[in-house]
């Protein structure tokens, strides 16, 4: 019998050097207590993640499958199990069902929703999964506002007294801020919801979210002319059938001269609040 070519004192050596990069890369996360953003690539759909001081867990949206998971596997720190707060902006499959993996995988301590009793048969198979994890649910209106760190969101759509005619209508408007940093998230907003928003709302926007995935129904010149954002970042899917994002949509934000930033494009887009991207 021939001996083994791996000697004991090599595996004793390589298992030390592995628990060494595994302490330095623990080390680097745990003294790290800047906020980093992650727009995911979630094919034709919308996910963001916000870690906050390296602390906090903030997912918005989740796509409409469990890619979602890729992107919270590679940039959330693998030794937290746990998500303090999910926003859903509106009730469109490629907004939710990545939730439904989500809650398998991790711990949620609240999912913010507001149409969870929607008559649909996706929601109504979230809702069962949220009511068997005992996940506490809450609507959110404008006004509304949550305090996570050092972090702010605020709500500015819809309002409480509001009856949407369709889905979009009802689709949440919100800010993220940190510090002098403002994000701005319009889910699928139509034309007419965003033309409600005034310029006190949501001036000094550093990143917009552009609403609906770049459809040409979907962002207006008011609410870029108001916000008038550095970046416009964009979640879409590679090929998509819709053909987002239109064009004149692009035309109008690049008239501004406003930077476009794209996950069909660029996959993950990644920012860190006080470092680079």
């Amino acid at each position: 019998m021939q001996d083994s070519p791996i000697s004991a004192k090599s595996l004793f050596i390589a298992a030390v050097i592995s628990l060494k990069i595994v302490f330095v890369v623990f080390l680097h996360h745990m003294t790290d207590s800047r906020t980093k953003i992650v727009f995911c690539d979630v094919g034709q759909g919308n996910a963001a993640y916000i870690r906050i001081a390296n602390r906090y867990d903030l997912v918005i949206d989740t796509g409409p499958d469990k890619s979602v998971l890729q992107c919270l596997g590679k940039h959330m720190p693998f030794y937290d199990r746990e998500i303090e707060l999910v926003i859903i902006t509106h009730s469109d499959y490629d907004h939710y069902g990545g939730a439904l993996s989500i809650i398998d995988r991790y711990r949620i301590g609240q999912i913010s929703i507001n149409n969870l009793n929607k008559n649909d048969l996706g929601l109504k198979k979230l809702k069962n999964k949220i009511l068997t994890n005992g996940i506490k649910t809450v609507s959110r209106y404008r006004g509304d506002k949550i305090k996570l760190g050092d972090g702010l969101v605020t709500f500015y759509w819809p309002s409480v007294d509001f009856n949407p005619a369709d889905g979009n209508e009802d689709s949440s408007i919100f800010d993220y801020q940190e510090g002098g940093f403002r994000l701005l998230f319009t889910g699928d907003s139509s034309p007419d919801m965003q033309n409600r928003l005034t310029y006190r709302d949501i001036k000094g926007i550093d990143i917009l979210m552009v609403p609906h995935h770049g459809s040409r129904n979907g962002l207006t010149e008011k609410l870029l002319r108001l916000a008038d954002p550095n970046v416009a970042v964009i979640s879409v899917g590679k090929n998509n059938p819709f053909g987002h994002p239109h064009k004149s949509i692009l035309d109008l934000i690049k008239a501004k001269k406003i930077k476009i930033l794209r996950t069909d494009e660029d996959g993950d887009i990644k920012f860190i609040l006080g470092g680079s991207t």
